[in-house]
C-alpha cells in the first residue's frame, strides 16, 4: 500500500491538476478570441505550452508532487498547492504583460475573470474530494503497510505524534510497549528485550519498526538487522537524546558522518540564501526608485528646517556573525542632547517635532533599504541592537547571539509580533531573542513576504510600541 496507493493518488492529482489549468486557459481563448480585439495568432497558439511550463516550473519547485517520502503530510499539500497556483498566475499574467500589446483587455475582460473563476473554484473543490479520498483511502486496502515504534520515551513520543498526523498511506499501530514501566539498565536487558520485541512485532505482522532507544544501548545494531531481515522486516534506529537535553535537534549528513545541530536554519542552504539575497535586492530598488526618491528630499527640508545637524543619523550597530557595520536612518532627533546608546523613551526630549512623526510610522527607518543594497541588512531579519546592548544582553541571555546567525532586517517577525520599542526588562529581550530565533529557524520566502504585508498593516494601524 505504502507506495502503489500513494503513487496512484498524486499521479491522479498531478494529472487532473494540469487538465484543470489547460482548461482554464482554454476557456479564456475561447472566450477571448470571441471578443472584437485583434488577436495575434503566434500569440494564441503560445498560450497553452506556456500555461503548461508555467505549471510545471511551479510544481517542481515546491515539491508539490513528492514521492521520495514515507509519508505524506496534508496540510503540506495544500500550502503548496496555493503557493504554485499564485507562481504560475504570476508567471502566466507576465508573459501577457511583456509580450502582449491589449494588456488592459486580457486583466480586466471577462475572458479573464471566466478562467480565474474556474481555477479558483476547481482548486477549492479539487482540496476537498482529495480530503475525502485519503481519508478514507485506508479502508479500501486489504493489506496495509503497518508501522510501529519501540521504546517508550520523550523522543519516541513526539515520533508517533508525528507518524499519526501523516499515516495516509501507512497503518500506525503506536508504541508497542507504552504500557511498560521497565528501564532497561543494562546492554544484555535492552538486547533481550529487544529481540522480544521484533519476534513480537513480526507475529503482529508490522512491516517497519521504529526504536528509539538511548545511544549508549545502540552498539551492535548487525545483529538486530540480521534479525529483521529474517523476519522480513524493516528496522529503524532513533537515538533518544531527550535525556541530553530539552531542545530539538537538527541532524543531517555530511559524507558517511551524522552530524547532529543544535537547530533547523534553512539559510543554511545556499539556494535559501540566494533566494533571500535576490528578494531583498529586488524591493530595496523599488523602494528607492519609487518611494525614497521623493520621500528623501521632502524629509531632509522637514529635518534641516527643524534641527540642525545631517539628515541622516548613523550609528555602529551589531550584524551578522557578530560584525559592526553603520546603520543608517533619518535623523529624529537633536545632536549632541543625550547619551546616543541610550535607548528612546515615550516621551524623550531628545525627539523633534517631525522626529516623533518619522519613528511613529517607522519612516525614520527607510534609508536602511541602502543598508540592505549594500548586503549588510536584510529587509527581514532580527533587528539590529548598539553594540553596548549586544554586550550586555549577551551576558543575561544565553542564546541571544543566535540571532546574528542571520543578516539583521528592517522588519521582523518580532516586530509584527508586537515585540519592538523599548526594553525595560531582560525578559523583554528574552520574548524578543526567542521570537527571533524561531524566524531563524523557520525562514521561507512566503515568510518574509508574509511579514513585509503585517509590517504594512501594522504601521498603518498604529504601533503604542513605535515612538
Amino acid at each position: 500500500m505504502r507506495n502503489r496507493h500513494k503513487f496512484t493518488f498524486i499521479i491522479s492529482c498531478a494529472v487532473a491538476d494540469m487538465a484543470a489549468m489547460v482548461l482554464g486557459t482554454m476557456i479564456f481563448l475561447k472566450f477571448a478570441t470571441e471578443a472584437d480585439v485583434t488577436w495575434n495568432a503566434l500569440f494564441v497558439n503560445k498560450m497553452i505550452p506556456i500555461t503548461i511550463l508555467s505549471w510545471l516550473f511551479s510544481v517542481s519547485y515546491f515539491r508539490l508532487y513528492r514521492m521520495d517520502t514515507l509519508y505524506f503530510s496534508l496540510e503540506d499539500f495544500f500550502r503548496n498547492s496555493w503557493r504554485a497556483f499564485l507562481i504560475q498566475r504570476i508567471l502566466w499574467y507576465s508573459y501577457i504583460y511583456f509580450f502582449y500589446d491589449y494588456k488592459l483587455y486580457v486583466f480586466e475582460g471577462n475572458a479573464n475573470l471566466l478562467q480565474l473563476s474556474f481555477l479558483l473554484f476547481y482548486f477549492l473543490l479539487s482540496r476537498i474530494l482529495f480530503t475525502l479520498v485519503i481519508v478514507k483511502i485506508k479502508r479500501w486496502v486489504a493489506k496495509r503497510y503497518t508501522v510501529a515504534i519501540w521504546g517508550f520515551n520523550k523522543t519516541s513520543i513526539e515520533l508517533a505524534s508525528h507518524l499519526e498526523t501523516n499515516s495516509y498511506f501507512i497503518h500506525f499501530v503506536g508504541i508497542l510497549n507504552e504500557s511498560s514501566s521497565l528501564d532497561h539498565e543494562t546492554q544484555d536487558d535492552f538486547t533481550t528485550a529487544l529481540s522480544n520485541a521484533i519476534n513480537y512485532a513480526s507475529e503482529e505482522n508490522i512491516s517497519e519498526l521504529y526504536i528509539v532507544a538511548k545511544p549508549d544501548f545502540i552498539s551492535d545494531l548487525n545483529y538486530f538487522f540480521e534479525l529483521g531481515d529474517k523476519l522480513c522486516m524493516r528496522l529503524k534506529f532513533v537515538p533518544d537524546f531527550s535525556s541530553i537535553s530539552k531542545h530539538h535537534f537538527s541532524v543531517s549528513n555530511f559524507n558517511n558522518f551524522h552530524v547532529i545541530l543544535p537547530r533547523n536554519e534553512p539559510l543554511q542552504n545556499a539556494y535559501n540564501r540566494l533566494t533571500k539575497r535576490a528578494f531583498d535586492i529586488v524591493f530595496s530598488i523599488l523602494v528607492i526608485c519609487f518611494v525614497l526618491s521623493w520621500l528623501y528630499p521632502l524629509l531632509a527640508f522637514l529635518i534641516k528646517k527643524q534641527s540642525k545637524g545631517p539628515v541622516l543619523f548613523k550609528q555602529m550597530r551589531t550584524g551578522k556573525k557578530n560584525e559592526p557595520f553603520y546603520c543608517y536612518k533619518f535623523r529624529s532627533m537633536f545632536i549632541n542632547v543625550g547619551d546616543e546608546s541610550q535607548q528612546a523613551k515615550k516621551v524623550d526630549a531628545r525627539i523633534t517635532p517631525i522626529g516623533k512623526f518619522i519613528r511613529r510610522t517607522s519612516l525614520d527607518e527607510m534609508p536602511q533599504f541602502f543598508n540592505v543594497l549594500i548586503g549588510n541588512m536584510s529587509v527581514v531579519g532580527p533587528r539590529p541592537h548598539m553594540i553596548k546592548h549586544t554586550t550586555d544582553y549577551n551576558g543575561h541571555i544565553n542564546n541571544f547571539m543566535v540571532r546574528h546567525f542571520v543578516k539583521p532586517g528592517i522588519t521582523g517577525l518580532a516586530q509584527v509580533s508586537g515585540l519592538r520599542g523599548e526594553t525595560k526588562k531582560v525578559s523583554d529581550m528574552k520574548r524578543r531573542v526567542t521570537t527571533d530565533i524561531e524566524y531563524v529557524q523557520r525562514w521561507s520566502l512566503i515568510t518574509d513576504v508574509k511579514i513585509c504585508f503585517l509590517t504594512v498593516i501594522v504601521t498603518l494601524k498604529g504601533d503604542k510600541n513605535a515612538f
